[in-house]
């Protein structure tokens, strides 16, 4: 029985930290008595179910990058101690203290307005911190992603970003809204003299609930997405789980030494700066790797049934004369369901000739003309390099050439190097940069119409 333990979801806002005590009442008279608090679980061992009380408070000169025991909160705690309170364990600002049941503890905090205070200096704005981290984080990629980038519809994860981001930053605000109601609520009532109201335990996990609920739901939809999205972009998530999951271990490295007294926290700072400029060399090295190792993945002979293609060989009737290589990207996405980049390249010593076709077939023609306006928009905004705008292209409509394709859309670039169709959900972009084919060709209309076009 002593050696029994289990883990709960904790998951409280730190706002109904008053609550929190009650709820471990109920525990221990269940008998579980509290051992650790983390921010989403808290563990509890086995005891002999009991009535205990328990006192949650806010100790200022805590916090998550202070270390566990210093000097005031060692002092700190010897004086609650000796008020009848004894430590059990600490979370951030937040101290954890039992008593006996028949036992008559001195409180720790006797005076609202102060105790008020050092809330709305720790707990408060330690919330209110980390909302408007997020919030700067959200702004920056919603702006970037309005209006809807075709890109985003073509992998689970952008298109969880493109559905979901949104809520999750509707969601990430409820926090901060209740902290701010929390505070003016208390200041009022200390102003009037009337007692700071204290939530129950159960109205505080039930809007725990409501909160995190749906963002776990959320964070469940983005962690499915990117195992999806990794079996086709192996190099391209490897790439961006990089930083990230290298910044996220050091940080919960750094805040492991400090709380346990292995770094000083004046240090931290220090620290910080060197760990950024190791992340980012290894970022830069790992990723070169990560990319050299990616051509690999994707040359292939062989192409899976049901992606159409065309091969050089097809277009121009000719025999491969010289070395030949062939990239295959394939891909899947809850709108479009199926989607793939051929590329193929031939060197014939003193010239070469290449084809690379992307395909694409949307759940509908409103998905399919997303793309096909991306692509184009995409073709004549180029690309940022050096602060300088390149490989920019005219684009051209030719009304006569759409209604002999059969098209409900069609574009070329001004020097007819490259070939973007679509018809009901299907689109198709051809880069005919080494002009290996004529598209006002009978033939070579009627073969990418026949391949990729069926029925039209």
């Amino acid at each position: 029985m002593k050696n029994k333990t289990k883990r709960v979801f904790w998951g409280f806002f730190s706002l109904d930290y008053k609550a929190m005590g009650e709820y471990l009442g109920e525990m221990a008279e269940k008998g579980w008595m509290l051992e650790k608090v983390g921010r989403y679980i808290a563990k509890f061992r086995a005891i002999e179910p009991k009535k205990i009380k328990f006192y949650v408070d806010v100790f200022k000169e805590a916090g998550p990058l202070t270390p566990e025991k210093t000097e005031s909160s060692e002092e700190y705690r010897k004086l609650c101690q000796e008020s009848g309170w004894t430590f059990i364990t600490s979370q951030d600002y937040l101290q954890f203290f039992y008593a006996a049941r028949d036992s008559q503890p001195v409180p720790i905090q006797t005076d609202e307005e102060i105790e008020q205070k050092i809330v709305e200096h720790t707990l408060l704005k330690n919330e209110l911190r980390g909302v408007l981290i997020f919030a700067i984080l959200a702004i920056f990629i919603l702006v970037r992603n309005i209006p809807l980038k075709y890109t985003n519809l073509l992998s689970f994860t952008g298109v969880t970003s493109t559905f979901l981001f949104p809520v999750l930053c509707i969601l990430t605000a409820i926090p901060a809204g209740y902290s701010i109601i929390w505070m003016i609520k208390a200041r009022r009532n200390i102003k009037n003299g009337i007692s700071i109201t204290k939530p129950t335990w159960k109205s505080a996990r039930r809007r725990t609930m409501l909160f995190y609920g749906p963002t776990w739901i959320i964070i469940l939809f983005y962690s499915m997405s990117f195992i999806i999205d990794s079996f086709f972009k192996p190099d391209i998530m490897a790439f961006v789980f990089l930083g990230p999951g290298i910044g996220t271990i050091f940080g919960l490295t750094i805040r492991y030494l400090v709380k346990n007294n292995k770094i000083a926290k004046d240090a931290v700072l220090n620290y910080f700066v060197i760990g950024m400029i190791i992340v980012i060399i290894f970022v830069q090295i790992a990723g070169r790797l990560i990319f050299d190792w990616s051509e690999d993945i994707y040359m292939t002979d062989s192409i899976p049934d049901g992606y159409p293609i065309i091969t050089l060989e097809e277009i121009t009737k000719k025999t491969s004369e010289g070395s030949v290589r062939r990239e295959f990207k394939p891909g899947m996405s809850p709108i479009v369901p199926k989607h793939h980049t051929y590329y193929e390249y031939e060197n014939l010593g003193d010239s070469a000739r290449s084809i690379n076709i992307k395909y694409y077939k949307a759940i509908n023609s409103y998905f399919a003309e997303i793309i096909f306006n991306g692509i184009t928009e995409k073709l004549e905004k180029g690309m940022k390099w050096r602060g300088m705008t390149i490989f920019t292209k005219n684009i051209i409509t030719d009304d006569e050439m759409k209604n002999l394709w059969g098209m409900d859309n069609l574009a070329l670039t001004e020097e007819r190097d490259e070939l973007i169709i679509q018809k009901g959900n299907i689109v198709l972009h051809v880069d005919n940069y080494s002009k290996v084919m004529d598209f006002n060709d009978k033939e070579t209309r009627k073969l990418i119409i026949d391949r990729f076009f069926p029925g039209s």
